[in-house]
């Protein structure tokens, strides 16, 4: 007994005195104490409540004001601070009835009447508001769920509206409140697909964040859900897509489903669904394509919730391989014509999850088995089939694809397919060969084997495997790189290519197009061809379109040719001295060729910007695929580096794509983004590169590049950057203090490069127009005295910054107090003030202004010393350009006479 009350009355005297932690350990000890009564349990959880409320911990103020009122019913102290605690955490109605509650129980507490005030308007409006939303929902039920409805038009908008409403909290929760899910739950059986879109839009839109929404609708079941995903209908099966997603997102809690026996069963349940919808002949096309999607999401340990073990342990593996390499015509299993791209996809996901030797041998076991089965067997869709996957394999895990291909018999069977009369035989067996050279020693194996046969089909062959066999040269022709002296084929071979491949994108069908941009992506390496597509305006905006209308996460191809033709691409330094030493040693030495110089480049990029290429970039920047993100910023990064064109780039959305790019980008990637979004701020007024919310977005990427490990350019480019900003507004100001910038920047004022402590010298110069920066110079530290000791260094420049940020930091008095603690002090004020360059003088005799008027002590100083001369001769200074320093000096001379420390000077 005696112990809680003395614990109870240091906390008291701990939270008097502002020592909250030790206050809150007090009450606490004091909790634990056994065989406390009732009454002294409340008051200590009252008690408590009280620093968590200090504290802006609404959280456990709400939690310990409850206690106390579980054993202390109506207690006016426990009400108070819950209902402030509710009132701050945005509760209104629980601290509405908890205010309310006070009032009547302590009609003479005062305190709480300013808040009932507050909070009663707002609650009668939301009372208005949720009787108008009642009817409104009414209404929309009266429509929606009526199938003897005759007007159509006016059912699907009653859905819409619906729709629109079960995204927000309030009306979401009023749509379940009045049985809208049974209702909801009818549309799923409707005949007309729109109405059925509809329904399972309205569930996708109740289950986001909300984890008890997404109960109620797990009672539809998830396996109704998972086969409506399995109909044919494009629109049906996004949807349904959308609603599992959610469902698992928020029903589940999968970040944590290990710790849940039930989350971890629902996850399980809606996987082995997925997996055995792979091969279910029921499914659509497009019901296992967003099966696929599903897995993409989530086989990741990191990012999703570790599905990769659970392939490795079923027939995920094998399934997916089904649907590699069925074809259409075959009618195994319904597929469209993106199957074959996510099973790509899926499979590298579960191979670049693996993480043990182990995992890996599995996996190619797995693989293996599967092949082995399928070229075995002797029916010969089974050998096609087989081919066809492996095409699909090389696109994601090609290291497994090419075990696979290295198999005995394997490449003699393409080689085979390719040379027969089938065109679907040819045509699959000639993607398998391209796709297998993948690295330059497998273009000089495979490929250069196949060369005779490519060569016959490209001349004899239909247009759909012309154009594969078209690619296989191309690559043949492009693995001696940028080097201008390897020539893998006969002297104008590569450019004859070229040719075909730009007849192709401006004249073949789209899918053909596709494949000859990526023959494209291969020659484009070849400063020649590069020039001679520069000068085929009508192939580049044959490109363009092809940029804009492929599939998102099969652009990859068509990026790498703005890449190649803005020379983005990744290029060695090597030291001269090893180039002269492999000469010496006559090894051979990669040479650039004369059409890659600057001269040659710069124009190409002027070129390609004119012509429109910004806009494409912006189309392809909705590809989810971090590498193709990256080669993105490469493209943006070139053609940041040329000054005119970054107004080009902001008028064409160039800017806000960027803003995009930096997110879910590979680390090469969003350093690129942010250096091209330096480079745009550096020369271009903010509010026009940056509208809106944009200039504060902008400042988290800016920051990022002044981490030690960025390059110098990198560095310097971002200071400028975010010098430009910050002379903006307070507010972008505000936000770079936010993002901790102010440290990121001060560490550049320390640099031995004269140009990055410069540019973080008059990055701070901006900065110090904060009420918050300045707070900080006047805290306990060197900053003044380091910004303060720049002003007398030789470099103009740097003096210039630091006497800019020193003369707005001298309107502080707790600043002028630090300035004439620092030993030199007035040898520095007495040179800028006597400096010959019109700004420096300026600041100069702004300091001695504000040094003056900050206090008598310090005016004294200043007028005892030589300082008091060097501004007399200012004020007979007659130059019209040092007027506003005379100006300065004569102010501050008269307030010495105000202090009495001069006489008035008498006119002649």
């Amino acid at each position: 007994m005696g112990d809680s009350t003395v614990l109870k009355e240091e906390g008291n005297q701990y939270f008097k005195s502002g020592e909250l932690d030790k206050a809150l350990a007090s009450y606490t000890k004091a909790l634990e104490i056994p065989n406390l009564k009732d009454s002294e349990k409340a008051v200590l959880y009252k008690n408590r409540a009280a620093v968590y409320l200090k504290k802006n911990d609404f959280g456990n103020t709400i939690k310990d004001s409850s206690a106390a009122l579980d054993l202390a019913p109506n207690d006016p102290k426990a009400l108070f601070r819950r209902c402030q605690a509710y009132e701050s955490s945005g509760k209104l109605e629980e601290a509405f009835r908890d205010a309310a509650l006070l009032m009547k129980v302590d009609p003479g507490n005062s305190a709480i009447v300013p808040t009932f005030k507050r909070l009663n308007p707002v609650i009668q409006q939301r009372v208005k508001e949720q009787n108008s939303m009642t009817n409104k929902v009414t209404q929309m039920f009266k429509f929606a769920f009526d199938p003897e409805c005759e007007d159509k038009e006016k059912r699907k908008q009653a859905i819409n509206n619906l729709i629109v409403l079960s995204r927000e909290g309030a009306s979401a929760n009023m749509i379940c409140k009045y049985n809208g899910i049974e209702r909801v739950k009818t549309l799923l059986d409707d005949k007309d697909c729109a109405m059925m879109v509809g329904g399972v839009r309205i569930l996708a839109c109740l289950g986001k964040e909300s984890e008890e929404r997404v109960k109620i609708i797990d009672k539809i079941g998830v396996q109704k859900i998972m086969s409506l995903m399995g109909v044919n209908n494009e629109e049906v099966s996004t949807s349904c897509c959308h609603l599992l997603q959610n469902l698992m997102t928020y029903g589940s809690e999968f970040d944590k489903f290990t710790e849940h026996e039930y989350s971890e069963k629902y996850i399980d349940e809606i996987f082995y669904t997925l997996i055995k919808m792979l091969i279910n002949k029921k499914v659509s096309g497009y019901g296992r394509d967003s099966a696929m999607e599903i897995m993409i999401k989530h086989i990741e340990r990191l990012d999703g919730i570790g599905w990769m073990k659970k392939f490795l342990a079923t027939e995920g593996i094998e399934n997916l391989l089904t649907v590699a390499g069925t074809l259409k015509v075959h009618n195994t299993i319904p597929v469209t014509e993106h199957s074959r791209m996510h099973a790509s996809v899926a499979l590298s996901k579960v191979w670049d999850d693996t993480m043990s030797d182990r995992e890996r041998e599995i996996f190619k076991d797995k693989c293996s088995d599967y092949f082995k089965d399928l070229f075995t067997d002797e029916i010969m869709e089974s050998k096609i089939e087989a081919v066809e996957a492996i095409s699909t394999l090389l696109q994601g895990p090609y290291e497994v694809g090419n075990m696979i291909i290295g198999a005995e018999g394997v490449v003699q069977l393409m080689f085979a397919l390719a040379s027969s009369e089938n065109p679907l035989h040819q045509r699959i067996a000639v993607e398998a060969i391209v796709h297998s050279a993948s690295k330059k020693n497998r273009c000089s194996g495979i490929l250069k084997e196949a060369v005779p046969i490519l060569k016959k089909l490209y001349q004899t062959g239909e247009d759909e495997t012309r154009v594969r066999a078209l690619v296989g040269l191309c690559k043949l022709g492009s693995f001696g790189g940028t080097d201008a002296t390897s020539k893998p084929m006969a002297d104008g071979s590569t450019l004859t290519l070229a040719r075909v491949c730009r007849n192709f994108l401006k004249k073949a069908a789209f899918d053909m197009r596709r494949w000859a941009a990526e023959g494209m992506a291969y020659l484009s390496l070849d400063a020649e061809v590069k020039e001679e597509l520069l000068e085929d305006a009508e192939a580049i905006e044959a490109l363009f379109d092809v940029a804009k209308k492929i599939e998102k996460n099969r652009v990859y191809a068509t990026i790498t040719i703005f890449v190649n033709l803005t020379n983005s691409y990744d290029k060695p330094d090597i030291m001269p001295e090893l180039i002269e030493m492999a000469k010496f040693a006559k090894q051979h030495v990669p040479e650039e060729h004369e059409k890659d110089s600057s001269k040659y480049l710069t124009a190409r990029i002027q070129k390609l910007a004119k012509l429109g290429v910004v806009n494409a970039l912006v189309a392809m920047a909705r590809t989810d695929s971090k590498g193709s993100r990256e080669l993105l910023t490469r493209v943006y990064m070139g053609l940041a580096t040329e000054e005119k064109l970054r107004g080009l780039i902001v008028q064409q959305g160039g800017a806000k794509s960027l803003l995009q790019l930096v997110e879910n980008n590979t680390e090469i990637g969003k350093c690129l983004a942010a250096h091209a979004l330096a480079k745009i701020a550096v020369t271009m007024e903010p509010q026009t590169a940056f509208p809106g919310q944009r200039i504060y977005e902008v400042v988290r990427p800016l920051l990022t590049l002044l981490k030690t490990e960025r390059s110098s350019l990198q560095n310097f480019e971002a200071l400028l950057a975010l010098t430009n900003l910050a002379s903006h507004s307070d507010s972008v100001r505000n936000r770079i203090i936010t993002e901790k910038g102010i440290t990121a920047i001060e560490q550049y004022m320390f640099e031995e490069h004269e140009k990055l402590k410069l540019a973080a010298t008059e990055c701070m110069c901006n900065m110090v127009m904060n009420e918050k920066v300045v707070e900080l110079y006047e805290a306990e530290n060197d900053r003044v005295k380091l910004m303060y000791l720049y002003c007398g260094e030789e470099e103009p420049k740097l003096v210039k910054a630091a006497a800019g940020a020193i003369a707005v930091l001298t309107q502080s008095e707790i600043i002028c107090n630090k300035i004439i603690n620092i030993q030199c002090w007035l040898e520095v004020l007495q040179t800028l003030v006597a400096n010959e360059d019109l700004d420096i003088q300026h600041r100069g005799c702004y300091i001695a202004y504000n040094m003056v008027n900050s206090s008598q002590k310090i005016a004294e100083k200043i007028f005892e010393s030589q300082l008091f001369e060097i501004m007399m001769a200012v004020t007979k200074l007659e130059q019209q350009e040092r007027a506003r320093s005379k100006e300065l000096c004569e102010d501050a001379l008269q307030k010495a006479v105000e202090y009495g420390m001069v006489k008035p000077r008498i006119e002649d």
